[in-house]
């Protein structure tokens, strides 16, 4: 059974990952820079990143890996692709190559690189109920909700969204929510800096949203103002 870390424990391990990335590349917390997830998987983790098609119909986000194992792929035609990874290989679908799919890449591999921060971190349960479920730990679509994979979703949202670079900047655009109500409407201004915030981080608006929720600048679900903003922005 993997470790049970609390929310502000994930932040404060999240913050020394970040402390060592800044430190990396020359940034300072007085002036923070989004976190780009690729180089912080090599330079600070020294993981393998991947890109392969890893399912015809979109459920498998990424994977890790832990010890070297052979993965077998099914494309659309039907033709078996069969990879031989090795432990510290995380491997992206390549469908989320495309730049429309920005920020679930960037998400997904800051989740594989959490869990294998927290195997590392804590070799003795985390790491041991990977390693005895198998070699790989996936993140899927929808996939059901376990204690590990809300550590590893919420660590990554701690590593590409930390408070202090949300802050800068909700500063920087000078976002301003009255009573903490945000209306998902072509009328609001609130809603194009938050899109402009995620798209500055690299990360979607679901997940920029659900921090901001956290954070109780956004207090409830965004309000729709008319039925076709519910088809523009969806939910």
């Amino acid at each position: 059974m993997a470790r049970y870390l609390s929310r502000a424990e994930l932040s404060c391990i999240a913050g020394k990952y970040i402390e060592m990335y800044y430190a990396l590349f020359g940034i300072s917390k007085n002036d923070p820079a989004p976190i780009n997830s690729e180089q912080f998987a090599n330079s600070v983790l020294g993981l393998n990143l991947k890109m392969l098609p890893l399912c015809n119909d979109g459920h498998i986000l990424g994977l890790t890996v832990f010890q070297r194992c052979s993965f077998t792929a099914t494309l659309e035609d039907g033709t078996k692709l069969v990879e031989v990874f090795m432990p510290r290989d995380i491997v992206i679908d390549s469908a989320l190559a495309a730049d429309r799919c920005t920020g679930c890449r960037n998400f997904t591999i800051a989740h594989e690189a959490a869990h294998q921060i927290l195997a590392d971190l804590f070799p003795n349960d985390y790491g041991k109920a990977v390693k005895c479920r198998g070699h790989i730990a996936y993140r899927e679509r929808n996939g059901k909700p376990s204690w590990e994979e809300w550590q590893a979703d919420t660590l990554a949202a701690e590593l590409l969204m930390p408070t202090f670079l949300i802050n800068a900047e909700i500063e920087r655009v000078a976002l301003t929510l009255p009573n903490g109500i945000l209306y998902k409407s072509v009328s609001d201004p609130n809603y194009e800096k938050i899109l402009e915030m995620a798209q500055r981080i690299g990360v979607s608006w679901s997940a920029i949203r659900i921090r901001l929720q956290q954070m109780q600048v956004i207090k409830g679900k965004p309000i729709h103002c008319h039925p076709l903003d519910i088809m523009r922005f969806g939910e």
